[in-house]
């Protein structure tokens, strides 16, 4: 049957990005007879790459190319033929014009042959797969150089590769085997798709969740390890004990080794056949392991023990693939030459951090019911205003009266939207933060002079003056304060209103009279005038229903008419910096 060819949206919307001659790597993944390109990575002349690694079974699967004129076409053919995971790699020419023009073909007996492409979404690609993360522990001990690291290390793959490791997958209790079982299933009979155990796997038993970013479905798995000696473990052979002495000083290194890696699946894939895929992933983690400590070791002088490094795992909107890195605790600023290197590989904007820990994937977990709700204003009914509709860009938690209960009914709003522009900052990773309580805002107050010592624990008000103020102490964040003389002027500002949103895509705190609330967007119709707000009401004192605050209006569209034509209002429009 013929291949199918699938590109991933924002693989193109990258390629049309370049401006200069450049080449890269193309990473895909296969589902029946059809190959869908998630991902690219630009080929640069020093080769020096931050170390990070794709979820098991996204594979090289081809190559791209960008040329002002022409390009050589017999070099193209052998940088394909190191693509080991087809015999027809994919090659994408970009010639570089005014939009780019992007064309795909296949390499067949070293021919390069046109092909049709379907350009698709995130969810789209993703409906026909799951994702496996695994994770367990292992353990080496090693001399503190190269060679005896980089053996330590074959000699683990080696052993893990034997046969002696078994994989359970949480919910239901699935072991997966070598073959204590005719297919390799302990707990389960038959061989069943793999989609069909997701749907018990990753089922939400009816608990309310939390979920960041982009609702993946991901399966847990754990790692065991066979501590019994059976058929499987061929090491156990007859032969007399060899005792070697060496009566030289040994230094060795304890090396303790979290295993956290991610595997895509095929639905369709039968469940036999998961165990190979993820003794895969874990032998791509290892050398990812390796590698980042070789790195680490020849800038570090280690005694005994190694300290542990943090797997992290990023899911960027711009990137619509998982990609896994493990770090060695350092801070931010000394991680930043390596962001950039990534940034420029990718073909990523450097606008916004994306690498930074805080942007780290956040797995679902069980909410407590008083844990902010993420993006409210998603699923709102949209107006009528026929104007251009701006919105808040990235994600948010809704503060409102009464959450944890606090008792700050009356007085607690300006305090309520300030944390939820703090966790607009937080959850975009600019800080890595806990949104601070309201002890925290009044003390912030107290420290820097604005506010009196008696401050701290009272119940008084703050404005958006004050909302700058801490944004810019707690989070060294910037704002603009824009002002209005009475509620009937707020229908003046859409220009401004519409360039923040466009720029700076941050929440927008106000305060007028003895209320305040937070502006998530406007539909400004440049034509008639009129101009409509997407209020975020920080009063509403319920619980965290959606259903309840959507449609009674605590988030929803607003006309001019909603602001007291009697008060005067100041905004808070918080900016975002421009940085990695």
């Amino acid at each position: 049957m013929k291949l199918q060819i699938k590109i991933l949206h924002t693989v193109l919307e990258r390629l049309k990005t370049l401006n200069d001659s450049c080449s890269g790597k193309l990473f895909g993944i296969f589902a029946k007879h059809t190959l869908i390109i998630l991902g690219l990575q630009l080929e640069n002349e020093s080769g020096t790459i931050p170390s990070y690694s794709l979820p098991a079974e996204i594979d090289f699967c081809g190559v791209f190319e960008a040329f002002s004129d022409s390009y050589n076409s017999q070099q193209l053919i052998e940088k394909c033929s190191s693509v080991e995971v087809t015999d027809n790699p994919v090659l994408i020419s970009v010639k570089l014009t005014i939009q780019n023009d992007v064309q795909c073909n296949l390499v067949c007996n070293n021919q390069i042959t046109k092909v049709s492409y379907t350009l698709v979404t995130q969810q789209e690609a993703y409906s026909q797969f799951c994702h496996v993360r695994l994770q367990g522990d292992l353990f080496i001990t090693a001399e503190p150089n190269e060679q005896s690291i980089s053996e330590s290390f074959t000699a683990l793959r080696k052993h893990v590769a034997s046969g002696v490791m078994a994989y359970t997958l949480c919910r239901p209790n699935i072991i997966l085997v070598t073959s204590d079982s005719e297919n390799g299933i302990v707990g389960l009979s038959g061989d069943p798709t793999f989609g069909e155990i997701c749907q018990d796997a990753d089922g939400e038993g009816g608990q309310k969740r939390k979920k960041y970013r982009q609702s993946m479905e991901i399966v847990k798995a754990n790692m065991l390890k066979r501590v019994t000696h059976d058929s499987l473990n061929g090491e156990l052979k007859g032969h007399s004990p060899i005792v070697v002495v060496n009566k030289n000083a040994l230094n060795l290194l304890n090396i303790p080794i979290k295993i956290d890696f991610l595997a895509t699946i095929s639905k369709v894939n039968s469940l036999s056949k998961l165990y190979d895929i993820l003794l895969e992933g874990v032998i791509k983690y290892l050398r990812l392991y390796e590698s980042v400590l070789q790195q680490y070791l020849k800038v570090h002088t280690i005694r005994q023990n190694v300290d542990l490094p943090e797997t992290l795992h990023f899911f960027p909107t711009a990137c619509g693939h998982f990609l896994t890195r493990i770090i060695f605790n350092s801070s931010e600023e000394n991680m930043k030459k390596e962001r950039e290197m990534l940034h420029d590989a990718l073909l990523l904007p450097k606008s916004a951090p994306i690498f930074r820990k805080s942007n780290r994937y956040q797995f679902c977990k069980i909410s407590d019911a008083c844990d902010p709700l993420l993006n409210v204003h998603e699923g709102v009914k949209s107006t009528n205003n026929a104007g251009k509709i701006v919105l808040v860009k990235g994600n948010y938690e809704y503060y409102h009266y009464c959450q944890n209960k606090m008792d700050d009914n009356g007085w607690g709003c300006a305090y309520r939207s300030l944390q939820t522009l703090v966790s607009w900052f937080k959850l975009q990773g600019y800080i890595d933060r806990d949104v601070p309580s309201f002890k925290d805002i009044q003390k912030c107050l107290v420290d820097m002079g604005d506010k009196p010592s008696n401050f701290i624990d009272s119940r008084q008000w703050i404005g958006s003056t004050e909302v700058s103020y801490v944004l810019n102490s707690l989070l060294g964040v910037t704002s603009k304060i824009l002002f209005v003389s009475s509620g009937e002027e707020m229908g003046t500002k859409g220009p401004e209103l519409v360039n923040h949103f466009e720029t700076q895509g941050t929440p927008v705190m106000i305060g007028g009279g003895v209320l305040a609330h937070t502006i998530l967007g406007v539909d400004y119709n440049q034509q008639t005038g009129i101009l409509k707000f997407l209020v975020l009401d920080p009063h509403y004192t319920g619980g965290e229903d959606l259903n309840v605050i959507q449609n009674k209006g605590w988030c929803g569209w607003k006309s001019v008419e909603f602001w007291d034509k009697r008060a005067y209002y100041n905004m808070c429009l918080p900016q975002a910096p421009r940085e990695i």
